[in-house]
Protein backbone atom coordinates (compact mmCIF):
# COMPACT_ATOMS: atom_id res chain seq x y z
CA UNK A 1 0.00 0.00 0.00
CA UNK A 2 0.97 3.67 -0.33
CA UNK A 3 -0.47 6.43 1.82
CA UNK A 4 -2.15 9.05 -0.38
CA UNK A 5 -0.19 11.86 1.24
CA UNK A 6 3.06 10.12 0.18
CA UNK A 7 2.13 9.82 -3.52
CA UNK A 8 3.59 13.22 -4.42
CA UNK A 9 7.01 12.05 -3.16
CA UNK A 10 6.81 8.97 -5.39
CA UNK A 11 5.70 11.20 -8.27
CA UNK A 12 8.70 13.47 -7.86
CA UNK A 13 11.13 10.52 -7.95
CA UNK A 14 9.28 8.95 -10.87
CA UNK A 15 9.45 12.10 -13.00
CA UNK A 16 13.12 12.72 -12.19
CA UNK A 17 14.04 9.21 -13.27
CA UNK A 18 11.87 9.40 -16.38
CA UNK A 19 13.43 12.69 -17.43
CA UNK A 20 16.94 11.22 -17.05
CA UNK A 21 16.12 8.09 -19.04
CA UNK A 22 13.88 9.55 -21.77
CA UNK A 23 15.25 13.11 -21.83
CA UNK A 24 11.75 14.61 -21.87
CA UNK A 25 11.13 18.31 -22.43
CA UNK A 26 10.06 20.55 -19.56
CA UNK A 27 6.69 21.03 -21.24
CA UNK A 28 6.04 17.25 -21.34
CA UNK A 29 7.10 16.87 -17.71
CA UNK A 30 4.83 19.75 -16.75
CA UNK A 31 1.81 18.16 -18.49
CA UNK A 32 2.41 14.74 -16.96
CA UNK A 33 2.90 16.25 -13.50
CA UNK A 34 -0.38 18.11 -13.86
CA UNK A 35 -2.32 15.03 -15.05
CA UNK A 36 -1.04 12.75 -12.29
CA UNK A 37 -1.34 15.43 -9.60
CA UNK A 38 -5.03 15.90 -10.44
CA UNK A 39 -5.61 12.21 -9.72
CA UNK A 40 -3.79 12.51 -6.38
CA UNK A 41 -5.89 15.59 -5.51
CA UNK A 42 -9.02 13.60 -6.42
CA UNK A 43 -8.05 10.89 -3.92
CA UNK A 44 -7.36 13.46 -1.19
CA UNK A 45 -10.68 15.24 -1.80
CA UNK A 46 -12.51 11.93 -1.54
CA UNK A 47 -10.77 11.12 1.75
CA UNK A 48 -9.01 8.04 0.33
CA UNK A 49 -6.15 7.56 2.79
CA UNK A 50 -4.18 4.92 0.89
CA UNK A 51 -3.90 3.05 -2.39
CA UNK A 52 -3.83 -0.74 -2.03
CA UNK A 53 -3.97 -3.71 -4.35
CA UNK A 54 -7.66 -4.08 -3.51
CA UNK A 55 -8.78 -0.50 -4.24
CA UNK A 56 -6.40 0.90 -6.89
CA UNK A 57 -8.45 -0.20 -9.92
CA UNK A 58 -11.66 1.05 -8.32
CA UNK A 59 -10.17 4.51 -7.70
CA UNK A 60 -8.84 4.71 -11.26
CA UNK A 61 -12.27 3.83 -12.66
CA UNK A 62 -13.97 6.40 -10.44
CA UNK A 63 -11.51 9.09 -11.50
CA UNK A 64 -12.13 8.26 -15.16
CA UNK A 65 -15.89 8.62 -14.65
CA UNK A 66 -15.29 11.85 -12.71
CA UNK A 67 -13.36 13.31 -15.66
CA UNK A 68 -16.01 12.24 -18.18
CA UNK A 69 -19.14 13.21 -16.25
CA UNK A 70 -18.23 15.89 -13.70
CA UNK A 71 -15.49 17.69 -15.60
CA UNK A 72 -17.03 16.82 -18.99
CA UNK A 73 -13.65 16.19 -20.58
CA UNK A 74 -13.50 14.61 -24.02
CA UNK A 75 -12.83 10.87 -24.15
CA UNK A 76 -9.56 11.42 -26.02
CA UNK A 77 -8.43 13.88 -23.35
CA UNK A 78 -9.37 11.48 -20.54
CA UNK A 79 -7.48 8.70 -22.31
CA UNK A 80 -4.33 10.84 -22.23
CA UNK A 81 -4.87 11.53 -18.52
CA UNK A 82 -5.29 7.85 -17.76
CA UNK A 83 -2.26 6.80 -19.82
CA UNK A 84 -0.06 9.17 -17.82
CA UNK A 85 -1.56 8.01 -14.51
CA UNK A 86 -1.28 4.31 -15.41
CA UNK A 87 2.37 4.66 -16.37
CA UNK A 88 2.99 6.17 -12.93
CA UNK A 89 0.91 3.56 -11.06
CA UNK A 90 2.68 0.75 -12.96
CA UNK A 91 6.18 2.14 -12.34
CA UNK A 92 8.35 -0.36 -10.44
CA UNK A 93 8.59 1.67 -7.23
CA UNK A 94 4.84 2.30 -6.94
CA UNK A 95 3.82 -1.15 -8.12
CA UNK A 96 6.07 -2.86 -5.59
CA UNK A 97 4.65 -0.82 -2.72
CA UNK A 98 1.01 -1.35 -3.70
CA UNK A 99 1.69 -4.98 -4.69
CA UNK A 100 -0.69 -4.95 -7.67
CA UNK A 101 -0.43 -6.62 -11.03
CA UNK A 102 0.21 -4.37 -14.02
CA UNK A 103 -2.97 -2.42 -14.77
CA UNK A 104 -3.97 -1.91 -18.39
CA UNK A 105 -6.41 0.56 -19.91
CA UNK A 106 -8.97 -2.19 -20.52
CA UNK A 107 -8.95 -3.00 -16.80
CA UNK A 108 -10.30 0.48 -16.08
CA UNK A 109 -12.80 0.71 -18.90
CA UNK A 110 -14.15 -2.82 -18.51
CA UNK A 111 -15.12 -3.49 -14.91
CA UNK A 112 -14.59 -7.22 -14.80
CA UNK A 113 -13.65 -9.23 -11.73
CA UNK A 114 -10.96 -11.84 -12.34
CA UNK A 115 -12.22 -15.38 -12.13
CA UNK A 116 -10.37 -17.39 -9.41
CA UNK A 117 -9.29 -20.07 -11.90
CA UNK A 118 -8.04 -17.39 -14.30
CA UNK A 119 -6.01 -15.87 -11.46
CA UNK A 120 -4.48 -19.29 -10.71
CA UNK A 121 -3.51 -19.80 -14.35
CA UNK A 122 -1.99 -16.31 -14.49
CA UNK A 123 0.13 -16.88 -11.38
CA UNK A 124 1.19 -20.32 -12.63
CA UNK A 125 2.20 -18.85 -15.98
CA UNK A 126 4.41 -16.10 -14.55
CA UNK A 127 6.04 -18.22 -11.83
CA UNK A 128 9.40 -19.85 -12.59
CA UNK A 129 9.83 -23.59 -12.34
CA UNK A 130 12.63 -24.88 -10.15
CA UNK A 131 14.99 -25.50 -13.11
CA UNK A 132 14.24 -21.97 -14.40
CA UNK A 133 14.95 -20.50 -10.94
CA UNK A 134 18.18 -22.45 -10.67
CA UNK A 135 19.26 -21.29 -14.13
CA UNK A 136 18.88 -17.68 -13.00
CA UNK A 137 20.93 -18.40 -9.87
CA UNK A 138 23.61 -20.13 -11.94
CA UNK A 139 23.87 -17.01 -14.12
CA UNK A 140 24.51 -14.85 -11.04
CA UNK A 141 27.01 -17.40 -9.70
CA UNK A 142 28.93 -17.27 -12.99
CA UNK A 143 29.22 -13.49 -12.63
CA UNK A 144 30.79 -14.04 -9.21
CA UNK A 145 28.88 -11.46 -7.15
CA UNK A 146 28.18 -13.10 -3.78
CA UNK A 147 25.80 -10.38 -2.57
CA UNK A 148 23.61 -10.48 -5.65
CA UNK A 149 23.44 -14.27 -5.47
CA UNK A 150 22.43 -14.14 -1.79
CA UNK A 151 19.72 -11.57 -2.52
CA UNK A 152 18.16 -13.63 -5.31
CA UNK A 153 18.42 -16.88 -3.33
CA UNK A 154 16.74 -15.23 -0.33
CA UNK A 155 13.82 -14.08 -2.50
CA UNK A 156 13.41 -17.53 -4.07
CA UNK A 157 13.56 -19.31 -0.70
CA UNK A 158 11.50 -17.01 1.48
CA UNK A 159 8.91 -15.35 -0.76
CA UNK A 160 9.38 -12.04 1.06
CA UNK A 161 8.51 -8.66 -0.39
CA UNK A 162 11.05 -6.10 -1.59
CA UNK A 163 10.59 -3.80 1.41
CA UNK A 164 11.00 -6.74 3.77
CA UNK A 165 14.26 -7.82 2.15
CA UNK A 166 15.97 -4.42 2.25
CA UNK A 167 14.99 -3.97 5.90
CA UNK A 168 16.34 -7.36 6.99
CA UNK A 169 18.84 -7.22 9.83
CA UNK A 170 21.46 -9.88 10.39
CA UNK A 171 19.84 -11.08 13.60
CA UNK A 172 16.49 -11.58 11.82
CA UNK A 173 18.02 -14.82 10.51
CA UNK A 174 17.32 -17.17 13.39
CA UNK A 175 20.70 -18.84 13.87
CA UNK A 176 23.57 -17.81 16.19
CA UNK A 177 26.05 -15.21 14.94
CA UNK A 178 29.67 -15.64 16.02
CA UNK A 179 31.90 -12.87 17.37
CA UNK A 180 33.15 -12.09 13.85
CA UNK A 181 29.64 -11.47 12.52
CA UNK A 182 29.21 -14.74 10.60
CA UNK A 183 26.31 -17.17 10.88
CA UNK A 184 26.93 -20.52 12.54
CA UNK A 185 25.84 -23.16 10.05
CA UNK A 186 23.60 -25.97 11.36
CA UNK A 187 25.02 -29.49 11.31
CA UNK A 188 22.04 -30.68 9.26
CA UNK A 189 22.35 -29.47 5.66
CA UNK A 190 18.63 -30.17 5.11
CA UNK A 191 17.71 -27.68 7.82
CA UNK A 192 15.29 -24.85 7.00
CA UNK A 193 16.26 -21.65 8.83
CA UNK A 194 13.63 -19.30 10.20
CA UNK A 195 13.61 -15.68 9.03
CA UNK A 196 11.86 -13.33 11.44
CA UNK A 197 10.03 -10.43 9.80
CA UNK A 198 9.32 -7.60 12.21
CA UNK A 199 5.87 -5.99 12.01
CA UNK A 200 7.27 -2.57 11.09
CA UNK A 201 8.93 -4.06 7.98
CA UNK A 202 5.90 -5.98 6.71
CA UNK A 203 3.05 -4.84 4.51
CA UNK A 204 0.42 -3.04 6.58
CA UNK A 205 2.54 -3.26 9.77
CA UNK A 206 -0.03 -5.62 11.29
CA UNK A 207 2.02 -8.36 12.90
CA UNK A 208 5.33 -10.17 12.95
CA UNK A 209 5.66 -13.29 10.86
CA UNK A 210 8.18 -15.97 10.00
CA UNK A 211 9.35 -17.43 6.71
CA UNK A 212 12.30 -19.67 5.81
CA UNK A 213 15.54 -19.97 3.88
CA UNK A 214 17.55 -23.10 3.11
CA UNK A 215 20.94 -24.14 4.44
CA UNK A 216 22.48 -23.31 1.05
CA UNK A 217 21.12 -19.76 1.15
CA UNK A 218 22.41 -19.28 4.70
CA UNK A 219 25.83 -20.39 3.50
CA UNK A 220 25.61 -17.87 0.64
CA UNK A 221 25.00 -15.13 3.23
CA UNK A 222 28.29 -16.05 4.91
CA UNK A 223 30.03 -15.98 1.54
CA UNK A 224 28.58 -12.50 0.97
CA UNK A 225 29.93 -11.33 4.33
CA UNK A 226 33.36 -12.77 3.51
CA UNK A 227 33.38 -10.92 0.19
CA UNK A 228 32.62 -7.54 1.74
CA UNK A 229 35.41 -7.70 4.34
CA UNK A 230 38.13 -8.89 1.94
CA UNK A 231 40.14 -7.23 -0.77
CA UNK A 232 42.29 -8.73 -3.52
CA UNK A 233 45.89 -7.72 -2.98
CA UNK A 234 48.96 -8.54 -5.06
CA UNK A 235 51.71 -10.38 -3.16
CA UNK A 236 55.45 -10.43 -3.87
CA UNK A 237 54.91 -13.08 -6.56
CA UNK A 238 52.46 -10.80 -8.41
CA UNK A 239 49.57 -13.09 -7.48
CA UNK A 240 46.30 -11.57 -6.27
CA UNK A 241 45.04 -13.10 -3.03
CA UNK A 242 42.07 -12.18 -0.82
CA UNK A 243 43.13 -10.31 2.30
CA UNK A 244 40.93 -9.51 5.29
CA UNK A 245 40.53 -5.76 5.81
CA UNK A 246 40.75 -5.15 9.54
CA UNK A 247 38.52 -2.09 9.67
CA UNK A 248 35.74 -3.73 7.66
CA UNK A 249 36.04 -6.94 9.64
CA UNK A 250 35.64 -4.98 12.88
CA UNK A 251 32.56 -3.21 11.51
CA UNK A 252 31.08 -6.54 10.41
CA UNK A 253 31.31 -7.97 13.92
CA UNK A 254 28.72 -5.47 15.16
CA UNK A 255 26.84 -4.72 11.93
CA UNK A 256 23.04 -4.56 12.05
CA UNK A 257 22.04 -4.49 8.35
CA UNK A 258 22.13 -7.68 6.29
CA UNK A 259 22.31 -6.43 2.68
CA UNK A 260 24.50 -3.43 1.82
CA UNK A 261 25.04 -1.16 -1.17
CA UNK A 262 28.44 -0.32 -2.65
CA UNK A 263 28.93 2.43 -0.06
CA UNK A 264 28.50 0.06 2.85
CA UNK A 265 25.03 1.34 3.79
CA UNK A 266 21.72 -0.53 3.83
CA UNK A 267 20.77 -1.36 0.25
CA UNK A 268 17.79 0.47 -1.28
CA UNK A 269 14.75 -0.93 -3.05
CA UNK A 270 15.63 0.51 -6.44
CA UNK A 271 19.11 -1.02 -6.29
CA UNK A 272 17.64 -4.47 -5.60
CA UNK A 273 15.20 -4.09 -8.51
CA UNK A 274 18.09 -3.12 -10.78
CA UNK A 275 20.06 -6.18 -9.65
CA UNK A 276 17.25 -8.57 -10.55
CA UNK A 277 16.70 -6.87 -13.92
CA UNK A 278 20.43 -7.01 -14.66
CA UNK A 279 20.64 -10.77 -14.16
CA UNK A 280 17.39 -11.34 -16.03
CA UNK A 281 19.03 -9.73 -19.06
CA UNK A 282 22.23 -11.75 -18.56
CA UNK A 283 20.21 -14.95 -18.28
CA UNK A 284 18.50 -14.24 -21.60
CA UNK A 285 21.91 -13.58 -23.14
CA UNK A 286 23.19 -16.88 -21.76
CA UNK A 287 20.16 -18.73 -23.18
CA UNK A 288 20.88 -17.20 -26.56
CA UNK A 289 24.62 -17.97 -26.41
CA UNK A 290 23.99 -21.58 -25.37
CA UNK A 291 21.22 -21.96 -27.98
CA UNK A 292 18.74 -23.28 -25.39
CA UNK A 293 15.02 -23.53 -26.00
CA UNK A 294 13.34 -21.75 -23.10
CA UNK A 295 9.71 -20.58 -22.79
CA UNK A 296 10.68 -17.80 -20.37
CA UNK A 297 11.68 -14.31 -21.47
CA UNK A 298 13.59 -13.38 -18.32
CA UNK A 299 14.14 -9.74 -19.28
CA UNK A 300 10.44 -9.21 -19.89
CA UNK A 301 8.93 -11.32 -17.12
CA UNK A 302 11.35 -11.68 -14.21
CA UNK A 303 11.13 -9.08 -11.43
CA UNK A 304 11.24 -8.99 -7.64
CA UNK A 305 7.50 -9.60 -7.56
CA UNK A 306 7.80 -12.66 -9.82
CA UNK A 307 10.46 -14.14 -7.52
CA UNK A 308 7.96 -13.82 -4.66
CA UNK A 309 5.26 -15.47 -6.79
CA UNK A 310 7.71 -18.27 -7.58
CA UNK A 311 8.63 -18.95 -3.95
CA UNK A 312 5.01 -18.99 -2.79
CA UNK A 313 4.01 -21.30 -5.64
CA UNK A 314 6.75 -23.73 -4.60
CA UNK A 315 5.60 -23.60 -0.97
CA UNK A 316 2.05 -24.28 -2.16
CA UNK A 317 3.18 -27.60 -3.64
CA UNK A 318 4.05 -28.86 -0.17
CA UNK A 319 2.16 -26.89 2.48
CA UNK A 320 -1.50 -26.23 3.20
CA UNK A 321 -3.24 -23.01 2.16
CA UNK A 322 -3.22 -21.84 5.78
CA UNK A 323 0.52 -22.47 6.09
CA UNK A 324 1.34 -20.66 2.84
CA UNK A 325 -0.91 -17.79 3.93
CA UNK A 326 1.13 -17.44 7.14
CA UNK A 327 4.43 -17.40 5.23
CA UNK A 328 3.15 -14.96 2.60
CA UNK A 329 1.58 -12.55 5.09
CA UNK A 330 -1.74 -12.55 3.24
CA UNK A 331 -4.69 -11.25 5.23
CA UNK A 332 -7.12 -13.17 3.01
CA UNK A 333 -6.89 -16.89 2.19
CA UNK A 334 -8.42 -16.18 -1.25
CA UNK A 335 -5.23 -14.34 -2.17
CA UNK A 336 -3.17 -17.37 -1.15
CA UNK A 337 -5.44 -19.76 -3.02
CA UNK A 338 -4.20 -18.31 -6.32
CA UNK A 339 -0.86 -20.03 -5.71
CA UNK A 340 -2.34 -23.51 -5.31
CA UNK A 341 -1.90 -25.19 -8.70
CA UNK A 342 -3.56 -28.60 -8.82
CA UNK A 343 -1.52 -31.28 -10.59
CA UNK A 344 -3.90 -34.23 -10.94
CA UNK A 345 -1.17 -36.74 -11.73
CA UNK A 346 0.72 -35.61 -8.64
CA UNK A 347 -2.45 -36.03 -6.60
CA UNK A 348 -2.86 -39.60 -7.85
CA UNK A 349 0.72 -40.44 -6.89
CA UNK A 350 0.23 -39.04 -3.38
CA UNK A 351 -2.95 -41.08 -3.00
CA UNK A 352 -1.15 -44.17 -4.23
CA UNK A 353 1.62 -43.74 -1.66
CA UNK A 354 -0.88 -43.17 1.13
CA UNK A 355 -3.58 -45.63 0.02
CA UNK A 356 -3.51 -47.39 3.38
CA UNK A 357 -5.38 -44.40 4.79
CA UNK A 358 -8.38 -45.27 2.63
CA UNK A 359 -8.52 -49.00 3.36
CA UNK A 360 -11.26 -50.29 5.66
Amino acid sequence: MIATDELNEYLEEYLEEKQEVKNLTQETIKKQTFNISKFINFLEDKGVEELTDSNVKKQLRQYRRHCLKKRENKRTTVKTYMMNILEFINSEEVQEEIQHETIKMKDIIEVKAEDPETAKKRIEKISLTRPQSNYLLQTIEMEGNKRDYAICATFLDSGIRLKELVLLNKDDIQVPINDKGFYELPSDTNEFIEVYLRAETTKGELKDRTTFITYDTLRSLNEMITERITKLRKNTNNVYRPVIQRKKAAEEATREELFLNQKGKRIGKRAVQDIIKKYARLTDQRISDENIECPVDYSKNVSVHILRHTALSHYAEILTVAEVQTIAGHSNSQTTDKYIHVDREQMKQKLKVNNMLFRH
